[in-house]
């Protein structure tokens, strides 16, 4: 009996309600999709993993989820949807050998991976022409860390198997297309991320010089969509590709890197492994830029700016005699949106206002102006020229999930602010008295590890109280964090006066 029959008895077996006639049919769409690169062998074990079976006829599982992937792992079984198939690429390996290596990305509600199908298996993805959207299962795949990145991705070898479609996966239990790509406006943390938007500006090019001589090259284009905008930084041959993209065209950029930019705020960086997708030219933002700002935009001195934010925490009102003898009264009410914290300043009568403003409440300042706070804060103030909301009818601000604005220890830089994180205490708490500026103060320190590294906290003053008798083990998530440079070799997660420490596991 020759292998396709032993296969196509198989099939009928598990899949009784098909004929011959039906699978043999399948067999040839099979061949025919692969502009006759398959054998009849190679097309019947296909459509056998098609419907959900493997080689030796029985049922196919890959329960694996995306976002529970780490690197180390030797049997690696999943099943995902396909953002985007990189070219093949050739290469000599060491022995004179030649090889091919083709990378993919695949997503399901838990997250995005690349996939690296090397030799045979890429050619078995050229052959079967796989696009975007369809789902794709891998079987017995391994994970590692990527060099220089840190990321995870999946190898598939020679040991590895791939299923295109399988009929047994079900559509509507992945995610779809437009859920795998943010708005300039959605763009909250550092790390791999994929976004949608168009194209408003671009700066010109600029030459640089390289440590070693080389020379390079970067530019830069403004994305808007979501009502927000976002600037992409290109570098080297992406510099050159994107003279072909003229304003109003709507892209989709795969593969970048959202870093903290200089004073704040996100951009997105492509590197050599981004591609870009072109999907209309022409186009406008379907949500244009708003003139609402965000909060983490706001700078000091900035004059009529308009922001709204959540009730965060309110401080008790105060009196006070001003120069000319006269009394006055002023309050806090620190607001919060995806974006960041700011303080906003209540004076006199204003205060009257905080009888409407439990935690939670929408606020909103419109013509109001920004300056320096204490500790290097931005504060909000109404002034005499602005009018302050609350719970506007017609201005929206998404309720906050920490659990959505963590980020991983691994993508902390010095620098960052409003930085939310999640970890294991590995250590018990120390309390200790240090000396600053502002006299005698207390502080208390421990690290904590997340699955994708470790860091180092700094609890200050009152924060400290937050972690009283917690031991190694205990599960914290701090929000609204400064970060520091390292020390020790592990990043510094320092509390500020708006920081929230929430116990997940004692």
């Amino acid at each position: 009996m020759s292998v396709t029959e032993d296969v196509i008895k198989r099939i009928l077996a598990i899949k009784p309600n098909l004929t011959r006639e039906a699978v043999e049919r399948l067999i040839q769409e099979e061949k025919a999709k692969a502009a006759g690169l398959l054998t009849d062998e190679a097309a019947a074990h296909l459509v056998a993993s098609n419907l959900g079976m493997d080689g030796a006829g029985e049922r196919i599982e890959a329960k694996l989820k995306i976002g529970a992937l780490t690197s180390g792992l030797n049997d690696v079984s999943l099943t995902g949807r396909v953002l985007h198939v990189f070219p093949s690429r050739t290469f000599q390996r060491a022995d004179g050998r030649q090889g091919k290596v083709l990378r993919m990305l695949i997503g399901d509600a838990t997250g995005i991976v690349a996939v690296v199908f090397w030799d045979d298996k890429a050619d078995h993805i050229v052959a079967s022409k796989v696009t975007r959207g369809k789902i794709i299962r891998v079987l017995h795949g391994y994970s590692r860390e990527r060099q220089g990145t840190g990321e995870v991705e999946v190898n598939v070898g020679n040991r590895g198997t791939v299923y295109m479609e399988p009929l047994d996966a079900v559509d509507a239990e992945f995610p779809q297309m437009d859920s795998f790509f943010k708005t300039p406006g959605q763009i909250s943390a550092t790390g791999a991320v994929n976004v949608e938007g168009v194209i408003m500006s671009r700066s010109p090019t600029s030459t640089f010089t390289r440590k070693d001589g080389t020379e390079g090259k970067v530019a830069r284009l403004t994305l808007e969509e979501g009502g927000r905008q976002i600037t992409a930084v290109l570098w080297d041959e992406k510099v050159e590709e994107a003279a072909k993209w003229g304003d109003g065209t709507r892209v989709r950029i795969i593969g970048a890197n959202s870093k903290v930019r200089q004073g704040g705020g996100f951009e997105v960086h492509l590197n050599r492994s981004s591609e870009v997708e072109i999907l209309e030219e022409g186009a406008l933002p379907h949500e244009p830029l708003s003139m609402w700002s965000k909060i983490g935009e706001l700078r000091e001195g900035m004059r009529s700016v308009s922001v709204a934010g959540r009730v965060l925490s309110v401080n008790e009102p105060r009196e006070f005699t001003r120069k000319d003898g006269t009394k006055g009264r002023v309050a806090s009410v620190v607001l919060e949106d995806e974006t960041g914290i700011v303080r906003l300043s209540l004076w006199d009568d204003d205060v009257n206002a905080l009888s409407d403003m439990p935690v939670g409440t929408v606020v909103a300042v419109e013509n109001g102006y920004t300056r320096a706070g204490f500790g290097n804060t931005i504060d909000l103030n109404v002034g005499r020229l602005g009018a302050m909301k609350v719970n506007p009818a017609d201005v929206h601000v998404a309720e906050i999930d920490a659990a959505e604005r963590i980020t991983q220890i691994k993508n902390l830089q010095e620098g960052q602010k409003n930085v939310t994180v999640e970890g294991q205490l590995l250590d018990d708490p120390v309390s200790r008295e240090v000396n600053t500026m502002r006299g005698s103060t207390n502080v208390v320190s421990f690290r904590v590890d997340d699955g994708s590294g470790e860091a180092r906290i700094s609890l200050w003053r009152e924060h400290g109280k937050a972690v009283e008798g917690l031991t190694a083990g205990a599960r914290i998530r701090l929000e609204n964090c400064n970060i520091r440079e390292p020390f020790d070799g592990l990043m510094q997660v320092t509390s500020t006066q708006f920081t929230k420490i929430t116990v997940l596991k004692k």
